[in-house]
């Protein structure tokens, strides 16, 4: 599995030649720092605050992807309800998750009206699989929505219909999800939740929406084994920049960053 390191940036403000903690930029060799790389570069790490992510290495970098900022796109989808033998049913699939054992919840009723106040109901419980979710009405046809970063199948008896509308769209960068991948760094750089109680979480630095740079990377090393035996370590570094940033965007760290390929 992959190391992850992640570096966020709330700063618009490039550095120059000496390191300031309000800037963002690049650590040479653990001594120069500078606002821009040049191809050859060894032991660079990024900077930014007090955090250093690296150092990497020209040769080290595979990939790196540059994800915009997005609210994402909440799924939405109907349900025409036709009655057989007096009734009708909608069952509701929870896919989000993927696993083998889908949450599935089936509101069955005489009307459509009947069975879009049992959503209703449903959908406002916090215990529900399906909390957060929506549904409206309109003559015999139900309108179910999904929260952003969920989706969702829907099934029902035969005379029924369904038709699936707007299509899911994830979210990229929004302040609960740069929360957790910040909190997830915390975790797999050793400094929280592998030391016990003792060690007490760090501060959040994350406020608002940011851009995603994604730098991926693989050192090669000789091994001790026998032979011309090699280590190959991947690693992942995630970079978070401030949404609306016009110096320090993604597309300048990536213009920097591929010079290390």
């Amino acid at each position: 599995m992959a190391k992850k390191e992640v570096l966020i940036i709330n700063s618009d403000t490039a550095a120059s030649s000496a390191f300031e903690a309000a800037k963002f930029g690049y650590a040479k060799d653990g001594a120069t720092f500078s606002a821009a790389l040049t191809s050859g570069d060894d032991n660079v790490s990024l900077f930014y605050g007090s955090k250093n992510v690296g150092p990497i290495s020209e040769g080290n970098i595979k990939k790196v992807t540059s994800i915009a900022y997005s609210a994402g796109t909440a799924q939405s989808s109907t349900a025409t309800v036709a009655l057989e033998s007096g009734s009708a049913y909608v069952k509701v699939i929870n896919t989000t998750k993927g696993t083998m054992n889908l949450p599935i919840k089936t509101f069955e009723g005489a009307s459509a009206a009947i069975i879009e106040a049992l959503m209703d109901v449903e959908f406002a419980k916090s215990s529900s699989e399906f909390y957060g979710f929506g549904a409206s009405i309109s003559g015999a046809v139900i309108t179910i929505t999904a929260p952003i970063d969920s989706h969702f199948r829907l099934a029902g008896n035969d005379a029924s219909s369904f038709a699936y509308g707007t299509a899911a769209v994830p979210s990229v960068g929004t302040e609960a999800k740069v929360a957790q991948a910040e909190l997830g760094g915390f975790i797999d750089g050793g400094v929280f939740g592998l030391g016990g109680t003792n060690i007490k979480k760090p501060a959040s630095v994350v406020s608002g929406n940011y851009d995603l740079v994604l730098i991926e990377a693989e050192k090669v090393t000789p091994s001790k084994a026998v032979g011309n035996a090699k280590n190959y370590d991947t690693f992942i570094i995630e970079v978070y920049v401030k949404d609306g940033n016009s110096t320090v965007t993604p597309a300048a760290i990536v213009t920097e960053v591929e010079k290390l390929k």
